[in-house]
């Protein structure tokens, strides 16, 4: 029996004359058996390489053709390209490929979209078989409801990646803990792999490609209290060092989020810095509630506010870019979607902007719990989805606020995690470091980065020695 391997880049026409000829043998010929191999062209030349490299064969061109001698275990003849394909079937065969190159280059096209949709479609399947495994701690907390229900039902993820889950929580919140596993697995989701609960953190980031924190919340200047609580962190970093993936990402969400995401990348050095992040997006979001009250409109839409420094503890909401859009003012175009207004124009009350606008952010937190009687989770849980989806799937077109690790953007000392404007795209961020800012906004940003780095000094140089 003769067997012919025929390989080449999907979309090269010789690749595609000499699978054709290969067909016509096929038809005519009993025991003639062709086995094809489509290769991606940016993934050919290292296919090349490796493949003549293991049996020892010069070729440099697609297609790549060789017979496999059945009787003898398979061993590879070389063959040589589709010329030598074309003269051989000839020769010994009497046969002759007639393809026009019109019909090449359409069978080159029709192979390369095959090849991408096969791509695509063993991706699906790998998904399915390697679940994306997240690490949530503090998992018992209400605003861990929220979260799970969009990370299963595919909202962030895609509608085919499978999920595994480990929930992290303190032994005297375990029971709490068994019964959101316990509610977890009642819904029946179809991503779920699998989920376990511990208070173990030596096992909680085992081969973790995703680490959620959303409870770094210590709102307090107490040295000694932030400490406590940096130990902890540091604990999570060597663990992640240790447990995770190398690519594995971080975002750490609460008041003291900036210092305690900076813990988290100094014991975690393997970890890529841009891999780590701490969440602005709730302080953002309530801040333009606030803003969208004093207007009357919709909070979504107000746009281009930006959090700088750290915004649980020292940072500062810069409007002097906000756009505000459907306000109902002289000049109104609902039916214009772009249509928007610079917020400082339309408040007028500069007063108010320089001293009750900061007052009631500062204050809306306190006033959902009075309202509640519980720590808010709704909003807290959506400002997580939301930036997960545009950093997981690159989807924001506007600006947004994100603490990230500097690299000496508007002065703000490097290796620092403070709070810039960002986009996303393709999945990455880029901070814009371009923006035409205030000199009075330029000395408050570096007068925050210089308070936030001798607090990260002070606590980084107590937890080395510790």
């Amino acid at each position: 029996m003769a067997k012919y391997v025929i390989a080449g880049k999907a979309d090269c026409p010789f690749f595609a004359k000499a699978e054709m000829l290969a067909d016509e043998l096929q038809k005519v010929l009993i025991n003639f058996k062709v086995h094809k191999i489509a290769v991606s062209p940016e993934n050919w030349p290292g296919w090349l390489k490796q493949t003549c490299e293991e049996h020892q064969w010069k070729h440099t061109t697609s297609p790549l053709i060789w017979r496999e001698i059945v009787d003898r275990g398979g061993k590879g003849l070389y063959l040589g390209g589709c010329d030598d394909f074309m003269e051989m079937a000839e020769a010994y065969y009497g046969i002759r490929s007639t393809k026009m190159s019109e019909e090449l280059g359409a069978i080159s096209k029709e192979n390369i979209a095959t090849k991408r949709v096969l791509d695509e479609e063993e991706i699906e399947a790998l998904k399915a078989i390697n679940p994306l495994r997240i690490t949530i701690t503090a998992a018992a907390s209400p605003v861990n409801y929220i979260v799970l229900n969009s990370l299963l039902s595919g909202e962030i993820f895609g509608f085919e990646q499978d999920l595994s889950l480990t929930l992290l929580d303190t032994p005297e919140h375990q029971e709490a803990l068994s019964g959101v596993v316990m509610e977890v697995i009642d819904c029946a989701w179809n991503l779920l792999r699998d989920i376990s609960q511990t208070s173990d953190t030596t096992q909680a980031f085992k081969n973790a490609d995703l680490v959620l924190v959303p409870d770094a919340d210590c709102s307090t200047e107490d040295v000694d209290i932030l400490v406590q609580n940096a130990i902890v962190y540091k604990q999570y970093g060597e663990l992640i060092e240790a447990d995770a993936k190398k690519n594995a990402r971080i975002l750490v969400c609460g008041k003291t989020a900036n210092l305690l995401a900076s813990v988290i990348s100094a014991f975690a050095p393997s970890i890529p810095k841009n891999n780590i992040y701490a969440l602005s997006r709730l302080q953002e979001n309530r801040a333009k509630a606030v803003l969208a009250r004093k207007l009357k409109v919709n909070s979504c839409g107000i746009t281009d506010l930006i959090v700088w420094g750290c915004p649980g503890n020292d940072g500062l909401f810069d409007i002097s870019m906000s756009q505000v859009k459907g306000y109902d003012g002289a000049i109104w175009a609902p039916h214009i979607e772009t249509f928007s207004r610079s917020v400082v124009e339309m408040i007028y009350d500069h007063k108010w902007v320089a001293t009750e606008f900061l007052e009631e952010v500062n204050k809306h937190e306190e006033s959902l719990k009075e309202e509640h009687k519980f720590s808010p989770s709704l909003s807290a849980g959506v400002a997580i989805l939301d930036f997960l989806k545009e950093w997981w799937q690159g989807l924001a077109n506007q600006m947004t606020s994100l603490g990230v690790i500097s690299k000496g953007w508007y002065g703000v000392p490097e290796g620092l995690v403070f709070s810039f404007p960002v986009k996303f795209q393709d999945d990455e961020w880029h901070v814009m470091d371009d923006l035409d800012i205030s000199d009075d906004v330029s000395y408050r940003i570096k007068q925050i980065g210089e308070s936030l780095k001798n607090k990260t000094d002070m606590v980084m140089q107590i937890l080395t020695k510790s």
